[in-house]
């Protein structure tokens, strides 16, 4: 049998076919689907991986207990039942605060979301978490300082130049709310390269997208606010900016070019370690360009000054007037979400934290409707009324993802009960209370409602379940209604919290009647422009051709909204980066000598001379895939990435065990070397390693929250650490050794000792 689907991994949700054995029901084999509108027959190779990952023996068919040392099986019906008496009894001592929900990644399917939030509002708990505030909430903090745009900037089929500072869409998917295909990043800016768009792309690595780019900045880690103020100071002084727009439509021009005035070109290269020639080439061609956007990634976002170099991009934007104006018309209108009404004008800026409960820790506040993730770990620790005593983890694996993976293995293993929604053992499932087995996503119906904006022109699609689960498997939102039911606690949709986007519910349901997936389905699905019946005929996904949508010109009055390029917090973090001390060290690709290759250095940074930033790896997706036999074997752990050049001068070669060492704490792992990093900087992933902290690199990999530490450096509001641009030294270990894992010293004890896994488990 031959079925169509699309994967779920990450954000492209490619179109694939999926080959099923007709004799077993087992998936046998996934390709790209070539009859799909967008994706045209790409798929990664996650997406290729879907049918081993299904057929993983490491999967669960259960859920499981813990039982001491060890883990029974348990019925979805028993554990349910157990898990929402000791939930009840937590909240009747301590209050509904000290029950808390973390979503990961995989919890991000609409289903799955708004059952967990659901459930988590009707127990009355603010106590939301999620790894959108482990390394996104500056763009949204820097957005409400400077306010916004409703109608968005201007999209990626329109555009005359796109800069990605810290973002690497090639590999890592995103850029969808321009509008750019993420189905195939890279044939997709090659495709408009042709047509002449510019490509600018400011990174420490020459990273896939930056191959690809016109103008490529490598700037020492961390600099990036310096450099992004280098940029908006060419601009100003040769009077490239968007004059008309900026009168109209800002404030604060003539405080920010005060601010920059320490950035002049020179001054912003050297503090960056780029060509001095480049930088202004890089801030002409994006301000003379014509259309166009800049955009922001994880890069800038993990690193220090995360919020202000988001808003440096958002004056750039400004500055040049890149948002779409009257008579533009938007390349997606929206399926599923009841269409589009833009107009010109502004948003002003606002503040979207400090209303209702608190963080109880280091003067942080929420964000929205969620509490800080690098908080999460010191809700748990710290004594005192609000204490987070339960938690419920929905498909995340939050003891790799969070920042000081030592203090979160104390915090979880300290917990009065923990209990994880997923497809197999992780890390995080290995230290928690239950394990409750869900379906994966083959196994489970899916509708393009969360992305519903985000496709390059108007889309939808309704993935069936392909196959049927192997074994007493429960969805995460049935999980969660049967959870509210055994509480005897609402749950409503219409009551949800931290769904990523609108959704219509102009239908209801008898809350004592458990629904079926698809009536979930069609209640959200309500109003859309395209009937979810329709959607269901065409398997391939369709891609209609409804009224376009043009914005509307700005017919009100003055009403004194403006974006701001100045806001007081910025100005004043602008000037605590321009006292810093200038980076010393050369140029990429020149020797380093013994210095240091950075700014703002802790009290020993004579010995911590290398700079540790983070990196996507195009197999896996956080940490999707680290436990594949077959996909591990092919592709490797999680190396340490190092120039050529260091790795000489340090008397290494590709495979030998190096130690990692942070102020906060250090791991080990084999090098590898990569051109296309500069001197003086190394480079590993996020999201790996073992349970308890220690575990072998060359099986388990090592997890670079280790040398986090959530306390010594943080961004403003949500306390952002430093995770990337991670002042560290590297001392070799030499080859290593048969049958060891090169570790000379433990990791951090658990107190809640992980589980063997007995064949009446998973």
């Amino acid at each position: 049998m031959i079925a169509h689907s699309y994967c779920r991994i990450c954000p492209a949700l490619c179109g694939i076919t999926v080959t099923v054995d007709d004799a077993t029901g087992r998936v046998t084999s996934v390709d790209g689907d070539p009859d799909h509108p967008l994706s045209r027959g790409f798929t990664c190779s996650k997406g290729r991986a879907l049918a081993e990952d299904h057929n993983a023996p490491d999967r669960l068919d259960g859920s499981l207990r813990r039982a001491g040392e060890r883990w029974e099986p348990v019925s979805s019906d028993a554990a349910v039942a157990e898990i929402g008496d000791r939930l009840s009894e937590i909240v009747d001592r301590h209050g509904p605060r000290s029950v808390g929900l973390y979503v990961g990644t995989r919890g991000y399917e609409v289903l799955q979301l708004a059952g967990a939030t659901a459930w988590l509002s009707g127990v009355g708990s603010p106590s939301l978490y999620s790894t959108y505030t482990i390394d996104q909430p500056a763009k949204d903090v820097a957005r409400a300082l400077h306010g916004s745009w409703p109608a968005g900037f201007q999209e990626w089929a329109s555009s005359d130049v796109v800069m990605f500072v810290g973002n690497n869409p090639v590999v890592s998917a995103t850029a969808s709310y321009i509008g750019m295909p993420v189905t195939n990043p890279r044939r997709a800016i090659r495709e408009r390269r042709r047509a002449g768009l510019k490509v600018i792309v400011i990174d420490p690595r020459r990273t896939e997208t930056a191959a690809l780019a016109d103008i490529h900045l490598q700037p020492v880690p961390g600099t990036d606010g310096a450099v992004l103020a280098g940029m908006v100071h060419v601009i100003l002084a040769e009077g490239l900016y968007d004059s008309a727009f900026t009168e109209r439509y800002t404030e604060g021009l003539e405080r920010l070019r005060a601010a920059v005035a320490p950035f002049h070109p020179e001054a912003a290269a050297a503090r960056g370690g780029v060509a001095v020639d480049q930088l202004i080439a890089a801030a002409r061609l994006f301000a003379t360009a014509g259309r166009g956007c800049a955009i922001g990634g994880t890069g800038i976002n993990m690193a220090p000054h995360p919020i202000l170099s988001e808003y440096l991009l958002l004056c750039l934007n400004s500055l040049c007037g890149r948002y779409m104006r009257a008579g533009d018309q938007v390349a997606n209108p929206g399926v599923l979400g009841g269409g589009r009404s833009l107009r010109e004008g502004v948003r002003g800026p606002r503040q979207p934290w400090g209303k209702g409960p608190q963080p109880r820790v280091r003067g942080l506040s929420n964000l929205y409707d969620q509490l800080p993730a690098a908080a999460l770990a010191d809700e748990i620790l710290t004594p005192g009324d609000g204490q987070l005593r339960a938690l419920i983890v929905s498909g995340g694996n939050p003891l790799v993802a969070l920042p000081d993976m030592a203090k979160s293995i104390e915090a979880l293993s300290s917990l009065e009960l923990l209990v994880t929604l997923d497809v197999r053992m992780t890390q995080t499932a290995r230290l928690s209370d239950f394990l409750i087995a869900a379906p994966m996503s083959l196994e489970r119906s899916d509708v393009t409602l969360a992305s519903d904006l985000r496709f390059p022109k108007a889309f939808a699609q309704y993935a069936p379940a392909v196959v049927a689960p192997p074994g007493d498997l429960v969805e995460e939102w049935e999980f969660f209604w049967a959870l509210a039911r055994r509480m005897g606690t609402q749950w409503d949709l219409r009551g949800r919290i931290g769904m990523p986007v609108p959704i219509n519910v102009a239908d209801t349901f008898d809350p004592r009647v458990k629904p079926t997936t698809e009536q979930l389905w069609e209640i959200l699905c309500t109003g859309s422009r395209i009937p979810l019946a329709t959607l269901r005929e065409h398997p391939h996904g369709l891609a209609p051709e409804l009224p376009p949508v043009v914005v509307r010109p700005d017919e009100r009055l003055d009403d004194g909204q403006r974006l701001a390029l100045a806001d007081p917090l910025m100005i004043d973090e602008l000037a605590a980066v321009a006292a810093e001390r200038t980076a010393v060290g050369p140029a990429p690709g020149q020797p380093t000598g013994r210095r240091r290759a950075g700014t703002t250095p802790p009290a020993d940074a004579q010995d911590l001379p290398y700079l540790l930033i983070s990196r996507r790896l195009s197999r896996y997706h956080n940490s999707w895939g680290q436990t594949l036999g077959d996909y591990r074997a092919r592709h490797g752990g999680n190396p340490l990435r190092i120039h050529p050049l260091d790795q000489a001068e340090l008397g290494l070669s590709d495979g030998d065990l190096v130690r990692v060492v942070s102020a906060r704490g250090s791991v080990v792992a084999p090098v590898e070397q990569e051109d296309a990093l500069r001197r003086g900087v190394v480079s590993m992933a996020h999201c790996w390693g073992a349970a308890d902290g220690a575990g072998d690199p060359l099986v388990d990999g090592a997890n670079t929250s280790m040398l986090v530490d959530t306390e010594a450096s943080f961004s403003h509001v949500v306390g952002m650490p430093r995770q990337s641009a991670i002042p560290v030294r590297l001392r070799p270990l030499g080859p290593p050794a048969p049958g060891t894992d090169g570790n000379t010293q433990p990791g951090p004890a658990a107190r809640r000792p992980p589980v063997a896994v007995t064949e009446a488990g998973a």
